[in-house]
């Protein structure tokens, strides 16, 4: 496990009381001191400067190659220039501290290992996590405007800045803390957004092509590597790129079984057959886990609560991602990579790439453009049109208002730079992913609760964005803040500290700054907008030309029975069908997390009254259901304070 706490005192007197009993490494200097695990490499610079890197480095970039410097560690030296952070790839964090006990601290180019920093008593704590934290301990104020980021948007985490408790705060993206003394500020790196201009020629899907092989290859072990694999495009393509670079000797996979209830059986026995298929055809080894939550989630909570608690988790896929770690370390051998296909959808079509968008029994290839055509809405053409106020007269946005009916829309706002800004703010900060989605659709948050909601985290967040917007770098802003929302959340930061927990290395390569960059200026055109390209087309281009696929076993239904019964609903059985709701109810009873919402933020009649509704053995659906869900998996994993 990664840990470190560092410690800066206003002044050397006194004993040290916020020590990790938990850390044996330490490091003294000034009124700074280190608590630390065994760094990745850790040198010292001709000013007598120390530097540790704690993490795991996947090799610098140069020319779209990814350099191995596992033999020669000392590369990591340029890592003393807070502005070359990006030429590495990894996931990590740099610690520095100088001779006067001055000290810095980075983290990645995306920042997938956390920082937690807390001043209390005129002293600077920063941590690896929360449970390494005064907070933990010592109990506190909660942050409300978090608490309602993480119970309406998708993801169930505060946004990348912020945590749950108000005297906490996290590092940013493209952010680093300076402590001298007690005192802290924030060091900031440019972000210089990519452009979709000039546009991209057919021979830019080569450069795709070799982007994606080398961000496998450069991730992968020489020890094997197991693919955490569903039936979709993005972890079969990792396996069939793993298959082609090392052979079916050196990869296999693994997949859950869902069982949620006992009235719907196996809920993703179309994912299991067709995943099993393209295993057969690589001709490579599946171990199928059971996700078998018809019993035993008082014991699975208890078991990973820790964890959620001390990073903010609280998620039905971060349970998911907790059970393939454990199930996926007993049949490790050693030194295996994990690999996963998550954040594509993201990175590729804004997260609308799973034939969802629109439900059409009879043909997929509808299914796949209705995504397309949601992903429009969110790009530079449609932005255009808002902007000069004519959005309402385009076909797609008639399509789907006529699919709103009863959905509430804010009124356009009337400069260019409010628009952008709006435009931004329904992407991140909304619970329903279509523009100009009005705060107001969100019961649990009360009218001035969701103003300033919304106030704050404009602020900390888009203003910047926004400000800058063209339609040309829409794209690529919208990328890089995916960093601090969705791709930090519950569904996908998960992947990487539960395998962490259980002595795991979990990487996603499409978290890579060559693909994250290639993606940032694909133009809308690739799959994007309304062309006749595939979503994800450059992905399913290089499958299709480069590489051995069965491209003819994506045939048919995607992965779940949603797929072909639209009624069905996943987060349904686990609240009322599985042994998850006695877990729920009883934690819901007990009210604690209830009790820490505020009524100035919160519709605590509405909170109640659902809340009463599942303790009385009703089954609800919509809003209501979701609701419950974020409210019954936050108080089943519990905040520091409440216990």
């Amino acid at each position: 496990m990664i840990n470190f706490v560092l410690i800066s005192k206003s002044n050397n007197e006194g004993e040290q009381s916020y020590a990790p009993n938990s850390i044996s490494n330490k490091i003294s200097i000034g009124n700074t001191t280190l608590y630390h695990s065994d760094p990745y490499y850790s040198w010292k610079n001709s000013q007598n400067d120390q530097f540790y890197i704690l993490g795991n480095i996947i090799g610098i970039r140069k020319n779209n190659k990814i350099q191995n410097i596992s033999q020669d560690r000392s590369r990591l030296k340029i890592l003393e220039n807070f502005n070359l952070i990006s030429e590495v790839e990894g996931r990590f964090v740099i610690i520095k501290i100088s001779e006067t006990g001055l000290s810095e601290v980075w983290s990645d180019n995306f920042g997938t290992l956390e920082v937690y920093q807390q001043t209390i008593d005129d002293n600077v704590i920063l941590s690896s996590d929360l449970s390494l934290l005064p907070r933990a301990k010592s109990g506190g104020e909660f942050n409300q405007l978090s608490l309602a980021h993480t119970l309406t948007v998708y993801g169930c985490r505060p946004a990348k800045k912020h945590t749950l408790y108000k005297e906490v705060s996290r590092l940013g993206v493209n952010e680093g803390f300076k402590i001298k003394d007690g005192n802290i500020e924030i060091l900031k790196r440019e972000f210089n957004p990519k452009s979709t201009e000039p546009k991209y020629s057919e021979d830019k899907l080569e450069e795709y092509s070799e982007l994606f092989l080398e961000a496998v290859r450069a991730r992968a072990s020489d020890n094997g590597n197991i693919v955490y694999l569903s039936s979709g495009w993005d972890s079969t393509s990792i396996l069939a790129a793993l298959v082609h670079l090392f052979g079916k000797s050196k990869t296999r996979c693994i997949i859950g079984r869902m069982r949620y209830s006992e009235r719907s059986a196996v809920i993703n026995q179309i994912e299991i057959d067709k995943a099993l298929a393209i295993a057969d055809y690589f001709d490579v080894k599946i171990d199928i886990i059971e996700l078998d939550y018809r019993k035993d989630a008082d014991k699975i909570i208890k078991r990973s609560s820790t964890l959620f608690r001390s990073h903010q988790f609280a998620n039905m896929t971060s349970v998911n991602h907790w059970r393939l770690a454990e199930e996926t370390a007993k049949i490790a051998k050693g030194g295996e990579t994990i690999f996963a296909g998550e954040m594509s959808d993201g990175a590729h079509n804004l997260g609308f790439s799973q034939y969802a968008t629109i439900y059409h029994a009879p043909s997929q290839d509808f299914r796949e453009y209705s995504d397309k055509m949601a992903s429009y809405l969110f790009g530079p053409t449609f932005l255009k049109e808002i902007v000069r106020g004519a959005h309402e007269n385009d076909p797609i946005w008639k399509i789907f208002m006529q699919l709103h009916q009863t959905t509430k829309f804010e009124p356009l706002k009337e400069s260019e730079k409010e628009i952008h800004l709006q435009f931004l703010s329904n992407f991140f900060l909304r619970g329903g992913r279509i523009p100009l989605y009005s705060i107001e659709n969100s019961k649990i948050l009360t009218k001035k609760g969701a103003e300033k909601y919304l106030s704050e985290f404009e602020e900390v967040y888009l203003r910047d964005a926004s400000g800058n917007l063209t339609g040309d770098t829409l794209y690529s802003n919208l990328l890089h803040l995916y960093n601090s929302f969705h791709w930090q959340g519950s569904t996908v930061s998960t992947l990487a500290y539960t395998a962490e927990k259980h002595g795991l290395n979990c990487v996603v390569p499409f978290h890579d700054k060559g693909i994250i960059d290639f993606l940032s200026a694909m133009p809308e055109s690739w799959g994007r907008g309304l062309d006749f390209k595939n979503t994800k087309y450059p992905l399913k281009w290089m499958l299709k030309n480069k590489i051995d696929y069965p491209y003819h076993l994506q045939e048919g239904p995607h992965s779940y029975i949603y797929d072909v019964d639209p009624t069905f609903n996943h987060l349904r059985e686990v609240l009322f069908g599985s042994s998850f709701k006695e877990v729920f109810q009883k934690a819901l009873n007990q009210g604690d997390f209830i009790k820490s919402l505020s009524p100035e933020i919160f519709d605590l009649q509405y909170v109640n009254n659902i809340v009463k509704k599942y303790l009385d053995g009703e089954e609800f659906h919509g809003q209501e259901m979701g609701d419950l869900a974020n409210l019954a998996t936050h108080s089943a994993i519990g905040l520091y304070g409440n216990e």
